[in-house]
């Protein structure tokens, strides 16, 4: 089963950002499930805030958010490398992906309504694959 994954290779913990305070509950709480540390943020502002202090191994972020919106939220978190991925979800994905090739910004994208397997399986990819050169490589 997907909730008995074991946790050797993950490195730092998923940042989770979308003002719906709904749908940043359910994600944060199935990939809790899936045995990650979630950390939450509800605006670009709280994300850079909380990116800078725990380096999350990915951010899963909304595009469309008040005050710092999520392309640039990504763009600024890319340039400082307060994480190492970032995911952007939205529900026009064709123009956040021109939007974030005009803007330089490396990141996945998730079609709102997000489909918590497909969700799994990128940040799954994106962390096991990230180990530490330490770590016997």
């Amino acid at each position: 089963m997907a909730g008995e994954r074991s946790k050797a290779g993950r490195r730092g913990p998923v940042l989770v950002v979308d003002d719906d305070v709904a749908l940043r509950s359910e994600l944060a709480e199935f990939l809790e499930r899936m045995g990650y540390t979630v950390l939450v943020a509800s605006d670009g502002n709280e994300a850079l805030e909380k990116a800078q202090a725990a380096h999350p191994s990915v951010v899963v972020m909304d595009v469309g958010m008040p005050q710092l919106d999520g392309l640039r939220a990504a763009e600024i978190l890319t340039l400082l490398r307060h994480t190492e991925q970032v995911v952007l979800m939205s529900g026009v994905p064709e123009q956040i992906a021109a939007a974030a090739e005009r803007q330089g910004i490396a990141a996945l994208l998730l079609t709102k309504p997000i489909d918590l397997e497909a969700l799994l399986r990128i940040v799954d990819s994106l962390t096991l694959t990230r180990r530490p050169a330490a770590a016997g490589t």
